[in-house]
Parts: C-alpha cells; structure tokens; sequence
C-alpha cells in the first residue's frame, strides 16, 4: 500500500549536541539538499534557549521549481 502525503515542506531534525556553540548569523546547511542555507538568529537562539526539552527541526520547504529552501527553526 502507498500512502501521499500532501504539503510542501518537511522538517529535518537537529541534535542539540550539534549545534552546541552555534551563534547568530552561523549557516546551517543540510547534507543532500545543495541549495538549503538557514543563517541563524538571536530569535532562534532565545527561543531554543528558553524551551531546553524540545526537538529542534529546520523546516525545508519545496520550491515550484523542485528546488528546496529553509524556511526557519521550529520547537516540538
């Protein structure tokens, strides 16, 4: 059976241990998606900081153009 998903974005987990010393206007890239750059912000920092149990995700969106774009941080 095969199940489709709609949307047209994704979130691609990141370990915290991986972004332990990262600082505002760092890059994030992601391996296997050439055009994905995320320039972290104080924002991210501040609200990563003030949610210490939270799974950290980089949402990627999907371009019309099958070409793919980091849209921001987001906590769950």
């Amino acid at each position: 059976m095969t199940y489709k998903l709609s949307g047209d974005s994704m979130l691609c987990g990141i370990r915290r241990s991986e972004i332990l010393d990262i600082s505002v206007n760092d890059i994030i890239e992601v391996s296997g998606f050439a055009d994905v750059r995320y320039r972290w912000t104080a924002h991210d920092s501040e609200f990563v900081e003030n949610n210490p149990d939270d799974d950290i995700f980089l949402e990627i969106e999907c371009l019309d153009d099958k070409k793919f774009k980091a849209r921001g941080i987001v906590l769950k």
